[in-house]
């Protein structure tokens, strides 16, 4: 029997009780025109100084190299799996010992209003999987979800593919878009989507933010209750995908001063700003563990029980493994060995960081400053591109620049770097990319030493 939508049972104002069937061609044309093999023909002729020098440099995948040698070690030093996780588990969203395992270590480091529980945490294989199950439960297909430009890219496939929900981008102009002056763009967003027939249910906020995240003041703080206040006069659900959380390395080059840490929407007393059935957040230990790989992310809701329920009814198709359950459990459980290894990732990634920027300052190519969190470089290669290239009188048109982004693209791809690419973050302005700098000094190096001879070709 086919699950409702639970968008009625939270108080939402909705229009209709049941789903659209969608045509398997629908889905299907849907699917072939949303995915590129084109990363996985890059990972399958990944740069290695010796046995690969030609293949290609990826600074453009969402991961963390630093520290996987310290991880790989707890794994193999702790794993004695237990019969029981060849079997289902005794759910397959996650063990009681799992999800205790998380909400104590969440409750540790994000500290919540409110401690969590396990009974509010459902586990999935991946934090994408928990947003595709978000967009589904509350979305009908034709309504939206917002979300701030930049973006983070997967967001169009889990956001829109099957669940059959829009993406609506919010852009931001000059103004910051964690700033208390950009709820107001929200807003708008949200009213010219009724007005063109689309309803928005959720804004999907990235916290902290990929590609970039410009954190630094309490600002950010004012946002997120402005932010919160928002949602609670339109009925809108807030969704904070929190997966980079414990990778604010709170010091950057720029200025060498303190920065603020890290604010969860959880750490936010709710009362009086918005119902607590409208906020929920997403983690996993993809980003802050460096391991994409084990696929293992959380829902977590601490007032909505039907949102978490109708998760649990699609829950077997993106059950997590036993071997995931157990690992995860395992590392947790060390709170030794998590202080340390979160420790020594925020100063890695932090040297990492500037090792980066030096070279981007070095090079004269401008970048967004302030960012203390997070993998990445958000930088402009085309101004120095068309500073580089420059054979004449300029055409500063945007479709001019648009076009010579999509040439440096075109470059890049010639030398063999592969870069996160603007265009596909939905960014503003042409010849933005993003750079993943959380990899070793190595392949830092040869990256970086290609997109330099890409702006000089």
């Amino acid at each position: 029997m086919p699950y409702p939508s639970i968008v009625q049972q939270v108080g939402v104002p909705h229009g209709t009780a049941s789903r659209p069937t969608h045509s398997l061609s629908l889905r299907a044309s849907t699917s072939l025109r949303n995915t590129s093999n084109g990363l996985w023909d890059i990972l399958n002729d990944l740069w290695h100084l010796e046995s690969n020098p030609h293949g290609y440099v990826t600074l453009g995948v969402a991961d963390n190299a630093l520290m996987q040698e310290r991880l790989l070690h707890c794994m193999n030093s702790n794993f004695d799996l237990p019969g029981q996780h060849l079997l289902l588990n005794d759910t397959i969203t996650g063990s009681v010992r799992l999800k205790t395992a998380i909400a104590r270590f969440l409750t540790r480091y994000l500290s919540p209003a409110k401690a969590l529980k396990p009974s509010q945490i459902v586990a999935a294989n991946g934090v994408s999987s928990a947003t595709e199950h978000c967009s589904w439960a509350l979305c009908d297909p034709g309504e939206g979800m917002l979300v701030g430009r930049p973006y983070y890219r997967g967001f169009n496939r889990d956001v829109c593919l099957q669940p059959g929900a829009k993406l609506v981008p919010v852009s931001f102009d000059e103004v910051d878009p964690v700033s208390v002056s950009a709820v107001s763009k929200y807003e708008k967003a949200i009213i010219s989507s009724r007005e063109h027939g689309c309803t928005i249910r959720a804004i999907m906020l990235c916290n902290p933010h990929n590609p970039y995240f410009p954190l630094g003041s309490m600002q950010f703080w004012s946002f997120l209750v402005e932010l919160m206040k928002l949602c609670q006069k339109h009925g809108v659900h807030l969704i904070s995908d929190e997966i980079y959380a414990l990778s604010v390395w709170r010091y950057g080059q720029d200025g060498a001063t303190r920065m603020e840490g890290f604010t969860s929407v959880l750490s936010i007393d709710h009362e009086g700003l918005i119902d607590p059935k409208l906020v929920h957040v997403l983690w996993g230990v993809s980003k802050d563990f460096g391991a994409n790989g084990v696929r293992l992310g959380v829902i977590i809701s601490q007032d909505n029980g039907d949102l978490l329920e109708s998760t649990r009814g699609v829950g077997q198709f993106s059950s997590i493994s036993g071997f995931a359950d157990y690992l995860t459990t395992t590392i947790l459980e060390d709170e030794e060995f998590v202080d340390r290894y979160i420790e020594e990732n925020h100063e890695k990634l932090a040297a990492a960081y500037n090792y980066v920027v030096t070279y981007l300052d070095d090079h004269r190519i401008r970048y967004a400053r302030g960012s203390n969190a997070g993998f990445f470089v958000w930088c402009d290669l085309l101004t120095a591109y068309l500073r580089i290239q420059a054979n004449g009188p300029p055409d500063d048109s945007d479709s001019a620049k648009w076009n010579r982004s999509r040439e440096l693209a075109g470059k890049l791809a010639q030398h063999k770097v592969h870069l996160g690419v603007g265009d596909d973050f939905g960014s503003e302005q042409p010849g933005w990319f993003r750079i993943t700098f959380s990899q070793h000094r190595a392949q830092l190096d040869e990256g970086l030493k290609r997109i330099v001879k890409a702006l000089h070709s």
